[in-house]
């Protein structure tokens, strides 16, 4: 081992040999004894970095490069890239740019006291801890520490046929201020969406590409679950779309989700129903899904109809159909 003062500035060099490789690199240091403790430390860490295993050189591995990497290697074409990526950003934020050795279950209590005091919900937790869960994975890392929260199901909020009527007649016939011109079209909107039970993202990027009024069916190609699938268009989804459709028209509608959601806010408010927060545009996909169920649709069918990935995400809706329980009662009775 040697170091030896190179420059003008006479910073001390470290050079020396370790397992057949030359390590030339500068200390930092002006002084000689000062640059030979780096040297014997800089050799002690190559000694060390050689003697670990992969999955202990991945540990070493900052939790913002560990991020950065699983956002290239598994998140990047996801339909959820970005927000995946800005949660993981967070966990940074929240934990330090930490080395994954550092996090364990006590870094995860302080993360999930810090989610707390910000009264995220436990859906918004798992999230972060999935995140989490999945770089410390792809880096070989142990997660059986990391539980994700029981999250409460809640109950499915459903339009009454009154509701519809209602917050339709208000969208539509009211007569609106100029920077609410386009709350007649989320009347439209609402039609559509409670008879097709589509998502809000899938109607607002609906073209007529995609509507064949021959077969009369809506194909949805790209959506959150991947799964591409053709809904039957009733005659009053039919009509509405036929009417919205110019030679100009690329989609039947041109508007952005907030303002949906503000228009719908609007209506629930002239309603006197501003607390019921669950009263939202999603509940008219639960809308659709129930009145399928109540009209004796199999299951089955509503899964397919609402692109639901497995039949478990559809089977919140069974209980929505308390007839099919009475006749199995009856058929005991005979």
């Amino acid at each position: 081992m040697t170091v030896t003062k190179r420059g003008k500035k006479g910073i001390y060099y470290m050079e020396f040999m370790i397992n057949g490789k030359r390590i030339l690199k500068s200390t930092g240091k002006y002084g000689k004894r000062e640059a030979t403790l780096v040297e014997v430390a800089e050799k002690q860490r190559i000694l060390h970095q050689a003697n670990l295993t992969p999955q202990e050189k991945l540990a070493q591995t900052l939790l913002q490069d560990a991020a950065d990497h699983v956002y290239e290697t598994n998140w990047k074409y996801n339909k959820d890239a970005e927000r995946s990526y800005a949660r993981a950003c967070n966990l940074v934020k929240y934990m330090g740019n930490i080395p994954l050795s550092e996090i364990n279950d006590v870094t995860v209590v302080l993360l999930l006291k810090k989610l707390n005091k910000e009264k995220a919900a436990p859906g918004t937790i798992n999230r972060y801890l999935a995140a989490l869960k999945m770089i410390l994975r792809i880096k070989r890392q142990d997660t059986d520490y990391i539980k994700l929260r029981k999250e409460c199901k809640g109950r499915i909020r459903v339009i009454s046929r009154e509701e519809e009527q209602t917050i339709v007649d208000l969208l539509r016939n009211t007569k609106h201020t100029v920077r609410r011109y386009y709350y007649p079209d989320v009347a439209d909107l609402v039609e559509v969406l409670v008879d097709t039970g589509m998502r809000l993202q899938e109607s607002l990027d609906m073209t007529y590409e995609t509507i064949d009024f021959n077969s009369n069916l809506i194909s949805i190609w790209y959506n959150k679950g991947d799964r591409p699938r053709s809904i039957p268009m009733t005659k009053r989804v039919r009509t509405l779309l036929e009417d919205r459709s110019t030679d100009k028209a690329k989609r039947p509608f041109k508007l952005k989700p907030y303002q949906a959601q503000h228009a719908l806010r609007w209506a629930r408010k002239e309603m006197g129903l501003l607390h019921d927060t669950e009263f939202v545009l999603h509940a008219l996909r639960h809308t659709c899904a129930s009145r399928l169920v109540n009209k004796g649709i199999d299951l089955y069918v509503v899964k397919e109809w609402l692109g639901h990935s497995t039949i478990s995400v559809t089977e919140k809706y069974a209980h929505l159909a308390p007839q099919k329980l009475a006749e199995a009662a009856a058929a005991l009775e005979i």
